[in-house]
């Protein structure tokens, strides 16, 4: 039998006066008794008042966002063997696992089924107004069919395919591949340069498919306006394209709200853990962190093989300016266990800052123009140059500018070749039309015609007029 309310209160009072007769009415004992009778029911009450005015929890379009994926839509089956999946049970039943829009925003979680049969989730996406982030690196593969359709004929050869590639990536990012390396790269067996070491071109080997790498100095050189080229090229034109890995990077030129120590406050904070005292991803300092030697110190969340990782560093310092604030922030998104959609070249920010909840504070930054980081960097190689060459180099200059003079001294010690540019400034100086020629614009080579034979297409059967035997007269 289960008793009111009002009848617990009146056996909680008649206990509190029992115990307050036999304690001989002492103030402690007396406190006692509140404690043990009427201060107990009234809490009690409290609670359950303060329940009974919480609004019921109708699923996400109640206003309300679960922290636990099992009470996240009245969509989903039963979660229990009681067939039961809580999308009708009041907030009061649920108790602590709800929170409101506004306090925290998880994003929308979305699950899909490969070809092969895993089922991953696709890339998180919240708004941004501004446009906080750019895409600094990217792969992405495609099937040969692509370039068979782009050429409308079949072609034979690996050279063929290539040719073709390099003509559609030029209509792309300004560039073409332009030479061959001695060497494989990422299992497969042959690699291709892109532009003026703009990244590379992988084929053969891996079921007909080729994967394009565009670095972060291709990122930055290709001509503008290149993310949307490619979206449409991947959606119109490839044969079963594939983002295989994209980086999207934000610059703080002047260090101003972001900085290597602020990264590692958030991750303390569970700035990077979407779920209140869940478990934070793994974290790692690289550099001197204890004494800051001016070389830049690194902050990475997260393992190289998750399927995203971010790394939040001193840019300004790395490149070698010891007292530059210049810090850069950049989310590395891998389709291990995500789909990355093609929609990310057209707007990465939202996916920026997506990807963690302290990011949300980027959403309304503006990110640096890609000339302004290029000059920045420009400036910062000159000055580290001219530091190393007076440190090493500076008592030799002075001796021989007086002894022989300035312009015999620049005769004596400057480079005679033509590749006279340091590397480090070779990123730099480079653009879209720098580096050889794409293979697609150079002359073919003549093939004599004692040595068309061997590619001829026999016209019937194996030692056919075109083969490689004739009949016996």
């Amino acid at each position: 039998m289960k008793l009111s309310i009002a009848a617990r209160r009146q056996l909680a009072q008649g206990d509190a006066e029992t115990y307050a007769a036999k304690s001989g009415g002492s103030p402690s004992r007396q406190v006692k008794s509140q404690i043990y009778g009427r201060a107990k029911v009234a809490a009690e009450a409290a609670g359950r008042a303060a329940q009974a005015a919480r609004p019921a929890a109708t699923g996400p379009k109640g206003g309300f966002v679960p922290k636990k994926p099992e009470v996240s839509s009245d969509q989903l089956p039963p979660i229990n063997n009681m067939g039961e999946n809580l999308h009708s049970a009041e907030a009061s039943e649920i108790g602590g696992h709800w929170t409101s829009l506004c306090d925290e925003h998880i994003g929308e979680v979305k699950l899909v089924l490969s070809d092969s049969g895993e089922t991953k989730t696709v890339m998180v996406r919240r708004p941004s107004d501004s446009q906080a982030a750019i895409i600094d690196w990217i792969n992405f593969t495609v099937l040969e069919d692509t370039f068979f359709r782009t050429a409308r004929q079949m072609l034979v050869s690996d050279d063929q395919i290539i040719e073709e590639a390099s003509r559609q990536l030029e209509k792309v990012f300004g560039f073409g591949i332009t030479e061959k390396r001695d060497r494989g790269m990422n299992f497969y067996r042959e690699s291709w340069v892109l532009g003026d070491k703009m990244g590379f071109v992988c084929f053969g080997g891996q079921r007909q498919t080729m994967l394009i790498t565009l670095t972060g100095q291709g990122c930055t050189h290709a001509l503008p306006g290149w993310e949307h080229r490619l979206y449409r090229w991947l959606i119109d034109i490839a044969v079963r394209p594939s983002i295989s890995r994209i980086d999207i990077a934000h610059d703080d030129l002047e260090g101003q709200y972001l900085s290597v120590d602020w990264a590692d406050d958030q991750w303390a904070a569970g700035g990077f853990s979407f779920q209140a005292g869940g478990r934070p991803p793994e974290i790692q300092h690289l550099g001197n962190w204890r004494r800051p030697s001016g070389k830049g110190r690194t902050l990475t969340i997260g393992t190289r093989a998750s399927s995203k990782f971010m790394r939040c560093y001193e840019k300004g310092r790395k490149e070698g300016d010891k007292q530059s604030n210049w810090c850069r922030v950049e989310v590395e998104f891998k389709n291990t266990n995500m789909v990355i959609e093609p929609e990310v070249l057209l707007n990465p920010s939202k996916y920026f800052v997506g990807a963690y909840p302290c990011l949300v504070k980027l959403e309304k930054t503006i990110q640096p123009e890609r000339l302004k980081l290029k000059e920045r960097a420009a400036q910062i190689n000159h000055d580290a140059g001219v530091e190393i060459t007076k440190r090493q180099y500076g008592r030799w200059l002075r001796m021989l500018r007086e002894l022989h003079g300035d312009q015999a001294t620049l005769d004596m010690v400057c480079f005679e070749g033509d590749d006279y540019w340091p590397k480090r400034l070779l990123p730099i100086t480079a653009d879209a039309t720098s580096g050889p020629t794409p293979i697609h614009k150079l002359e073919p080579v003549i093939v004599p015609s004692m040595m068309r034979f061997v590619t001829a297409v026999p016209s019937y059967g194996l030692n056919g007029e075109n083969g490689f035997s004739r009949p016996r007269v």
